[in-house]
């Protein structure tokens, strides 16, 4: 079996598994398409989990796991049979026209971001395999092949110079699966498993922007422009977003991967009209990021904070105060699902498990050069920081009624990211020079593609601006009979007549 052979059938294994999931959660989007192939890979990371918590084969559990999931989700079908399947559609339920432009339009966005990331891959054709990726990722799946007993060995060995043992499973255990599948144990096949997934993880992110042109365009006369430019703006975005992310994005590297999932889970969690569907997409892609590597975990539960206070700020200011308690379990699963690697990690007392840190007369010089070492990668925010000023000055209204999320809750997340991977350093105690040498590159792809993701967001917003004039708050937008219209409530899960446009960070408007 060729490579090329060996890596469909690997995503396709880890697809199937987060197919009916992704489903029933997300809906008949077409961004649950990549979700779903990261949803696999998640099973596959707490497979790993559990196969070294209570012993047995890693495929063994993977395929446990899949099958609960699919279980559970059909459970919750009969308990919510609202929640099934539910098919995208523009929030203006208007004529046939309106509705079938906006179909072609998702299908073209989708097709555009598609064959962008495709592109993004052509490193592939170099058959590359980085230092860390060979050291470490693609090296794990063969100890999650082991037995019980010898992983565990792997795991605490103290004679391995690797120091990084105890990083979260999530690659490594997509890796072993599609090595177990298809019985080829090859660093190539890890490397392309590791792509695809990035190439996923990018898409799902860019195809929210174009989810966010198709909202907008709902909201104002002139729907083809905000719908144009989230199409342009998404397939930009993957070209700039692959531009900072090589040459690690095609070698195997694990910093691609919880960078571009934590962009997507911002978008969807954050930045996007909040309801169920956008909700599980950021829930998919929390979990990826917080489960591929430290920094990762570290943003992504920061995230789930944020996604958490801005649910449970939405609910309140509508008055739906009895749904305050879903952001709450929600978020609560979401933490016991990343604490469990690490909280294993520390129990076995594997490699890497602890950290130490430097003395404190040094945290002063480290820190300075954090911040030199950084600056040379986020020259995205002296564009973004100015922008996103004058937008909040000019397009504020604009951006409430249209519904898209607070820009401050991007900014926070951004910030968030951005402590986590410098303080990791500035309180580390390897030589500051040559670790920021080697490392700053890759460790600053969040900030700097949230940073682009956060400008690409207020280029839709004033496309809407020149749209035309949008329904002002407390006014359903009407269809072509003037009949009032029925749009989707983000405290419910099913459709209410549209009302005043709330997203608040303490009751800030959009």
């Amino acid at each position: 079996m060729s490579t090329v052979l060996a890596t469909l059938a690997g995503i396709c294994a880890l697809g199937a598994a987060g197919l009916l999931p992704v489903l029933v959660t997300v809906g008949l989007r077409w961004y649950a398409v990549p979700l779903a192939p990261l949803a696999g890979a998640v099973a596959a990371s707490l497979a790993a989990t559990a196969s070294l918590t209570f012993g047995g084969p890693l495929l063994d559990w993977f395929i446990g796991i899949a099958v609960l999931a699919a279980g559970a989700v059909c459970g919750l079908l009969v308990v919510r049979p609202d929640l099934g399947l539910r098919a995208e559609a523009p929030r203006r339920r208007g004529r046939g026209r309106g509705r079938a432009v906006d179909r072609v339009a998702g299908v073209v966005g989708f097709l555009v971001v598609v064959l962008a990331c495709i592109w993004s891959l052509r490193g592939l054709r170099t058959p590359t395999v980085g230092f860390d990726a060979r050291s470490l990722w693609v090296m794990r799946p063969g100890w999650f092949l082991h037995s019980h007993a010898q992983l565990l060995v792997d795991l605490r060995a103290r004679n391995l110079v690797l120091t990084q043992s105890a990083y979260p499973p999530l690659l490594s255990a997509s890796v072993a699966v599609a090595w177990r599948i298809t019985g080829i144990h090859t660093a190539r096949l890890g490397v392309t498993m590791v792509a695809v997934l990035d190439a996923c993880a990018l898409a799902a992110a860019a195809l929210a922007v174009v989810q966010a042109g198709r909202t907008v365009a709902a909201r104002v006369s002139r729907a083809w422009l905000p719908l144009a430019a989230g199409i342009a703006v998404a397939a930009l975005l993957v070209v700039v977003a692959a531009g900072i992310t090589e040459p690690f994005l095609t070698n195997g590297y694990a910093d691609p991967l919880w960078s571009l999932a934590a962009v997507g889970a911002v978008a969807f969690g954050l930045q996007l009209r909040s309801d169920p569907s956008t909700r599980a997409a950021a829930v998919i892609l929390v979990l990826v990021a917080g489960m591929t590597k430290n920094e990762g975990f570290v943003t992504a539960v920061a995230l789930v904070v944020l996604v958490a206070a801005r649910s449970i700020g939405i609910a309140g200011l509508r008055g739906a105060r009895r749904r305050l308690v879903t952001p709450l379990v929600l978020a609560g699963c979401e933490l016991a699902a990343l604490a469990w690697w690490p909280v294993l990690m520390k129990a076995i007392h594997a490699r890497g498990a602890t950290s130490t840190f430097s003395a404190s007369q040094d945290l002063a010089n480290r820190t300075d050069a954090v911040a030199h070492g950084f600056s040379p990668y986020l020259h995205v925010l002296v564009l973004a920081v100015p922008l996103a000023v004058l937008g909040g000055i000019a397009l504020r209204g604009v951006r409430r009624r249209v519904e898209l999320g607070n820009d401050l809750w991007a900014w926070l997340a951004l910030a968030t990211g951005l402590v986590a991977v410098a303080s990791a350093l500035v309180t580390g105690n390897g030589a500051i020079g040559p670790w920021l040498l080697s490392t700053a590159h890759r460790i600053t792809e969040y900030p700097a593609v949230e940073g682009w993701w956060i400008v690409g967001l207020w280029a839709v917003v004033a496309a809407a601006g020149l749209a035309g004039p949008t329904a002002p708050d407390g006014v359903a937008a009407a269809d072509p009979t003037g009949a009032p219209v029925a749009v989707d409530d983000p405290t419910s899960d099913g459709p209410a007549v549209d009302g005043p446009a709330v997203d608040g960070l303490v009751g800030a408007p959009r």
